[in-house]
């Protein structure tokens, strides 16, 4: 059921890769892994999210996504964890 639900709220890969400013990041973002709800991957996106929202200023999600490109885990679920810092108050 939960599953199900947060499929509901996550953008397809194909609607991401189809955008024209990700063309040149096409080779890194195909991996399934980038895009699946598994326990690994979730829960490694988790604790990028929760790591680089420690970073200041606006270089939250920036950090969330080169550290979830090269371990292969979930990107939205890593930049949608790096919120629990309000960016707006910084």
């Amino acid at each position: 059921m939960p599953r199900k639900h947060f499929h509901r709220y996550l953008p397809t890969p194909e609607s991401i890769l189809a955008k024209p400013w990700c063309a040149p990041f096409r080779p890194w973002l195909g991996h399934p892994n980038l895009w699946h709800i598994n326990r690994r991957s979730v829960a490694g996106a988790v604790a990028i999210g929760l790591f680089c929202g420690l970073i200041p200023g606006p270089f939250q999600m920036l950090g969330a996504l080169l550290l979830a490109l090269p371990l292969r885990k979930n990107i939205p679920v890593a930049l949608a964890v790096t919120l629990y810092t309000n960016p707006f108050t910084i």
